[in-house]
């Protein structure tokens, strides 16, 4: 059996992020193993966010950019004076660049499915297909399973290649509200890498007990008809299809055993967004080795304000559009950015606040 100080399951985001920050911070004095599941890296996510804060991964950019828009009721705002670049990750270039940082420092083993963990003493056997390893602490960064019945952020989304050029490619599409509103808060979403090249995603926020992807690449295929026409004779490149949680899971931070990434609430409930946090949560987790500790890298404030937006959405899924519709607003995108990101101070805070329901919101304060 193999003894290491620290495993991570999962080769993912969150868990090769935290790979990279070890390296990159020299913090080398234990024995560490990456294990995954998966036979090999592919191009299998899109990571996209508002740059706030530098990050170690700009050479992986699918693209960035300056433009971004939202459309309701065949009105569309459209934003081009903010200071904060739009950008994406290509998720292959982001697991070939960790790979390479890593490579002789910290091991990577895939194609290694855990099969139960168990706890003896001060140490954890982990019991895989390919033999038991064993290990003092254990950073989980395996998906969470779907729970039935709870509030989700879920998409479907094509990566689509086309003989036309059909895109505007200096601008995100980040919010398309016209299209069928049913038992949720439904848009569409299109990150356009060139003229003839785009991710197009449909997303629902709403409960649910499984994906039904037959339904989505229905919407999908009746959305890309209809809004870009002259795609009609269109390749599918990849797909991609998951669920965030829009609600905080019960974590399993017991003595020595951790939960990171999605599986440990690291992202943002109202939007979404995860890399950003996962990078600051990384370094400040390397910062502090050799002591082991997971802090959240979303503050209270933000905490807070999620929960009261998530029981306004539950319990009014119609009127929400309107309201991510009002909260852009041209004569303050860059306050609106932040407080989107968790970086808005006060006055950020407040301008975007103000723009909300007030009474709707205080009743579901009670």
């Amino acid at each position: 059996m193999m003894h290491y100080d620290i495993v991570i399951i999962g080769a993912g985001c969150s868990g090769l992020s935290l790979a990279y920050e070890i390296v990159k911070q020299q913090k080398l004095d234990q024995k560490i193993i990456i294990i995954d599941s998966k036979k090999e890296f592919v191009k299998d996510r899109t990571w996209s966010f508002w740059k706030i804060l530098e990050h170690n991964f700009e050479d992986c950019l699918e693209k960035q950019w300056s433009k971004f828009s939202v459309q309701l009721n065949q009105k569309t705002k459209t934003f081009d004076q903010f200071q904060y670049p739009y950008q994406t990750i290509n998720s292959l270039k982001f697991y070939e660049k960790v790979k390479d940082f890593i490579q002789d420092k910290i091991e990577i083993k895939l194609d290694c499915k855990v099969e139960s963990i168990n706890q003896n003493n001060n140490d954890f056997e982990i019991k895989t297909h390919l033999g038991n390893i064993s290990s003092k602490y254990i950073l989980d960064t395996r998906s969470p399973k779907l729970e039935t019945g709870q509030l989700y952020q879920h998409f479907y989304g094509m990566e689509i290649e086309t003989e036309d050029q059909v895109f505007d490619e200096e601008i995100v599409n980040l919010m398309d509200f016209d299209c069928d509103q049913k038992d949720g808060v439904h848009f569409f979403y299109t990150l356009p890498f060139s003229k003839n090249k785009a991710l197009i995603e449909t997303t629902w926020l709403s409960n649910i007990g499984h994906l039904d992807k037959n339904a989505y690449i229905e919407e999908l295929k009746n959305y890309i008809l209809d809004r870009f026409p002259r795609a009609k004779n269109y390749k599918i490149i990849r797909e991609e299809i998951g669920a965030i949680p829009m609600f905080r899971r019960q974590v399993s931070n017991q003595k020595n055993y951790y939960d990171l990434g999605l599986r440990g609430n690291v992202n943002r409930m109202s939007t979404g967004y995860a890399f950003p946090y996962i990078q600051e949560q990384s370094q400040r987790i390397a910062k502090n080795l050799p002591h082991l500790s997971v802090i959240s890298p979303i503050s209270s404030k933000y905490e807070f304000l999620d929960r009261l937006f998530v029981k306004v959405l539950q319990n009014h899924f119609g009127k929400m559009p309107s309201i991510f519709f009002d909260i852009f607003q041209p004569s303050y995108q860059n306050e609106v950015i932040r407080f989107l990101s968790s970086k808005g101070n006060l006055s950020d805070d407040l301008k975007v606040i103000l723009k909300m329901p007030k009474l709707l919101f205080l009743k579901n304060l009670i």
